[in-house]
């Protein structure tokens, strides 16, 4: 597991380790002017030339340093452009600079008419960029947004201290503009404008570096983000030897509708993939000869849509220990009647999901009586549980999932290219796997499916919301490898579940990084 922290929050681990442990300052700032450098090093010749970009807070200190390491090194060429008001610089700056003055290293003071001639004639091989940090809240301007617009049409090397300059930390908002940055090297812990789109667009490769923050600067902050590398596999719920289909659990997948049988189909496959013993349907009478022949593994319960026997239903519920309701339900009247008595009948986890959403939204039937409800929404579907605009969601889509689950005191997994799993206690899950190829026409449902699959082996809900986001992108990404991005198919990734959990099986898988 590792954590992803606002800029606030990494802020306040910054202030913790010097204030209250008493770190030096300049002891992080060297630490951190040294990973920047052991990255550029290791990718480039001291026969390159730097240009480095400075502003006059910290970052830009970072940046100073930097040259004077690349220096040192014996790189030939590096140049420095100092952005602002010197007489404002913060006290680490004029530090770095007072050290810069005795090395006889020459740091310019930018100029409106010197930014072209340094940036686009001189041809740098690499640029740092070390204009602004992680506390930049207001939009760029001036000779600093020219700058940046310069670098961004330059084929050098571009190589971002702590954030590309220009990204918003906590959300990846682009403030008019940001530099795109090939690598970022950033301090302690990942920050949520690396990994939130556009931000992450500019971001390039990003490099997570130690340089010392103490474990009790990160105990202090409250309510951090967290996501999982394959590492978290290990909280896969165990295979006991002696086990039976009962021991690994029963789900129960209530989906499609006439003429709509593949988003049953896909759920219950990804719910046999993810090792559920036993897989019920219940769907309409029209699907049973094509779900039979699809799926022979899954027990068939059917119904007529325009007489539900409710027994049937019960009997149904009585065998779950996993819901699993709404995948290619429709929206009809009769759908609305079994979402209904599902919801309000059940006595197990429930995973609302797809056309489950949308008959909740239309009835606004909120049966939230136990926090064993997870609900899977799209932006769309979000939009309108929370009568709030798609716009105004990805402003901040983790402080929205968040706000959305607690005031329900439910599990929301808001499905977006960096899906968010949120729950009524402040957790906060932010999912880095998958890729777009997985933009596809039942890929939500095979999601459902991984999810109920956990939970029937008795995994807490929670967990298994968050390693099924998690797997399902690894699954994606193990399609990806075999088909790319533009032919993949949303029964790929129910291969891809059995591949990734094989490989997981094998102790040496979670001591190799997955590229």
């Amino acid at each position: 597991m590792e954590y992803i922290l606002t800029g606030k929050q990494a802020q306040l681990v910054d202030q913790y380790s010097i204030g209250t442990v008493g770190i030096p300052s300049v002891v992080l700032m060297e630490r951190a002017a040294m990973a920047v450098t052991k990255e550029i090093i290791a990718v480039t010749n001291p026969s390159m030339s730097v240009l480095v970009l400075a502003g006059i807070g910290n970052n830009g200190a970072d940046g100073l340093a930097v040259a004077r390491m690349l220096k040192h090194k014996g790189y030939q060429t590096v140049d420095i452009l100092s952005f602002g008001n010197v007489e404002k610089a913060t006290k680490e700056w004029s530090c770095q600079k007072k050290i810069l003055d005795s090395l006889q290293i020459v740091v310019e003071a930018a100029r409106e008419e010197m930014v072209e001639e340094y940036i686009a004639k001189k041809e740098y091989k690499i640029v740092v960029d070390a204009l602004f940090g992680i506390g930049l809240t207001r939009d760029v301007g001036g000779m600093f947004e020219k700058a940046i617009r310069q670098v961004n049409q330059t084929e050098a090397l571009v190589v971002s201290v702590d954030i590309a300059s220009g990204i918003h930390s906590d959300t990846g908002e682009i403030m008019k503009t940001a530099v795109k940055a090939d690598i970022t090297v950033t301090f302690g812990y990942q920050k949520m404008g690396h990994i939130f789109y556009p931000g992450a667009e500019y971001t390039g490769k990003l490099v997570v570096e130690d340089i010392g923050f103490p474990n009790a600067a990160l105990d202090q902050i409250k309510n951090k983000a967290f996501t999982y590398t394959k590492q978290d596999l290990k909280k896969l719920p165990d295979r006991l030897a002696n086990g039976n289909k009962g021991t690994f659990g029963k789900v129960l997948v209530v989906a499609g509708s006439k003429n709509m049988a593949g988003a049953a189909y896909l759920s219950a496959s990804a719910a046999y993939a993810m090792g559920a013993g036993l897989v019920r349907i219940l769907t309409v009478e029209e699907n049973r000869l094509i779900l039979q022949t699809l799926l022979p593994e899954a027990v068939m319960t059917t119904y007529d849509c325009n007489e539900i026997e409710w027994k049937s239903v019960d009997d149904c519920l009585t065998f779950a220990d996993v819901v699993v309701l709404g995948p290619g339900l429709s929206v009809a009247d009769h759908a609305g009647k079994m979402v209904d008595y599902i919801m309000t009948n059940r006595k197990v986890p429930l995973i609302l999901d797809a056309d489950g959403i949308n008959l909740l939204v239309k009835s606004q039937k909120w049966c939230y009586d136990r926090e064993d409800l997870i609900l899977t929404p799209h932006l769309g579907e979000l939009s309108r549980l929370t009568k709030k605009s798609i716009e105004k969601l990805k402003e901040d889509l983790p402080k929205n999932a968040m706000q959305f689950a607690q005031q329900y005191n439910i599990i929301a997994v808001c499905k977006d290219a960096r899906t968010i799993v949120a729950d009524g206690m402040s957790n906060l899950y932010v999912n880095k796997s998958g890729n777009s190829g997985m933009a596809v026409g039942g890929s939500g449902d095979v999601l459902t499916g991984i999810i109920a699959g956990l939970v029937a082996q008795q995994c807490d809900t929670y967990l298994s919301a968050c390693l099924g986001v998690y797997l399902h992108g690894l699954a994606g990404d193990w399609a990806k490898k075999q088909y790319g991005e533009y032919s993949m198919k949303a029964s790929d990734l129910i291969q891809g579940i059995s591949a990734v959990t094989k490989e997981s099986s094998d102790k040496d898988f979670f001591y190799t990084e997955r590229e």
